[in-house]
């Protein structure tokens, strides 16, 4: 039984706190911190009335990039582990405080920089001697991608391969909104867009590959027919899981990702770039200062205006090609989740419960002692068994799927 606090209480964060109000005897006491109280109040109602009053949060109001106000907190709470599903624009000072006051800490996103574009681990990563020093765990990006999609490589390379060679990651949403929701981003739409206009990145032999934009005419895609979800477009696209995964996965030759988009949503995003809406620097307005994205933000619709009505499913996994006994082997290895058993389980949508339930598995195994060591890891890291993760993922809510496939897809054997 440990006690634990949870920051932020959006579409994630709700998702996850459901899910541990299911498991009291691991997370016995729970603690949620978020700059919104109304939201945790409500998520709260939710937990009383399916848990018939069994489970209560402990509810906080702050805003958790005030140092002062989260090392504060935490010494009042004394929590075991602390669980980030707030902004990663805070992921170091979250860390910094975690480092002050002793306790464990996981995310599900790496750090960026409120006011520049990108994101990468590295400045996660340079906290790794002191989190060692102090005998504490930290783990990166334990959503699903990132997150799942790390630990279906590492339980390939640990457990299924002698070497591996290509590993694309593909992500489908193949879910359906109501028809009076015309856009709106999977998750954060702020995060969320500033990640799509990002450059195309990915790795071949040894370096870093570029080819334009997502929302370039010329961008690259091909259709794909994803097992119970249907078929879709995935387009290639840089993503986080990348950059750590080509430092863990010897000899790795290509790593790509890709992910799922309709033209109409393409349209849409490319519209709001070129218009400057998806712009992160403050621009004048009738004597105000405003950043068009979070402008932009705050009319986009969110998880609740949507959730309820939210039908299909997502499918997300790798394909992953090497050599087992000197012969060759190609696996598909992948997570089918619901919109609709999503929501009637947890109020949310299958984005957010297959990014909060990872989370809520690796804290899970972190209190049991079944994930432990001390450093900055991410979920690859050879010292966090992936096979354990695995068993465990399927009996908190995400079972996972192998097919063993004579070859690549025509589609994945293309350059792009």
């Amino acid at each position: 039984m440990s006690k634990i606090l949870v920051i932020g209480c959006g579409n994630v964060g709700s998702v996850g706190l459901h899910k541990m109000a299911q498991m009291p005897q691991i997370f016995s006491e729970i603690h949620v911190v978020s700059r919104t109280k109304k939201k945790c109040e409500a998520v709260n109602d939710s937990i009383v009335k399916r848990t018939k009053g069994k489970v209560k949060l402990h509810i906080h109001e702050g805003n958790v990039s005030d140092k002062k106000f989260l090392v504060s907190l935490i010494k009042e709470i004394q929590p075991e582990l602390l669980v980030h599903w707030g902004l990663p624009y805070d992921n170091l000072t979250v860390m910094d405080v975690c480092l002050e006051t002793g306790v464990k800490y996981i995310d599900t996103a790496c750090y960026e920089d409120p006011k520049e574009y990108g994101f990468s681990h590295r400045l996660q990563w340079a906290k790794d001697k002191e989190f060692k020093k102090k005998g504490l765990l930290a783990i990166l990006g334990s959503g699903f991608d990132p997150g799942v999609s790390n630990i279906f490589s590492a339980y390939a390379r640990d457990y299924l391969f002698d070497k591996i060679e290509t590993i694309d990651i593909l992500d489908c949403n193949g879910g359906s909104k109501d028809k009076k929701i015309k856009f709106a981003p999977n998750f954060d739409p702020e995060i969320n867009l500033r990640e799509l206009i990002l450059p195309i990145k990915f790795w071949k032999n040894g370096k870093w590959q570029t080819r334009g934009r997502l929302i370039d005419d010329e961008a690259a895609f091909f259709e794909f027919d994803f097992p119970e979800a249907g078929k879709f477009t995935p387009y290639l696209m840089y993503h986080e899981e990348m950059e750590s995964l080509v430092r863990n996965i010897p000899g790795l030759k290509r790593i790509r990702f890709w992910m799922t988009f309709s033209p109409a949503y393409l349209t849409y995003l490319r519209v709001l770039f070129n218009v400057g809406l998806t712009r992160i620097d403050p621009v004048a307005y009738e004597g105000s200062s405003v950043v068009p994205i979070k402008f932009l933000k705050t009319i986009l619709p969110k998880g609740v205006d949507f959730n309820k009505t939210y039908k299909g499913k997502t499918n997300i996994g790798n394909i992953i090609s090497g050599t087992k006994n000197g012969k060759k082997k190609v696996i598909y290895i992948y997570n089918v989740c619901d919109h609709r058993k999503a929501f009637l389980e947890t109020g949310g949508n299958a984005i957010g419960y297959t990014t909060a339930i990872p989370t809520v598995t690796a804290a899970k195994l972190v209190l049991q002692g079944k994930w432990s060591g001390a450093g900055v890891k991410n979920t690859e890291d050879k010292s966090l068994d992936s096979k354990i993760f695995l068993e465990e993922l399927t009996k908190v809510g995400l079972p996972w799927k192998i097919k063993e496939l004579k070859d690549l897809p025509k589609e994945l054997k293309k350059d792009y």
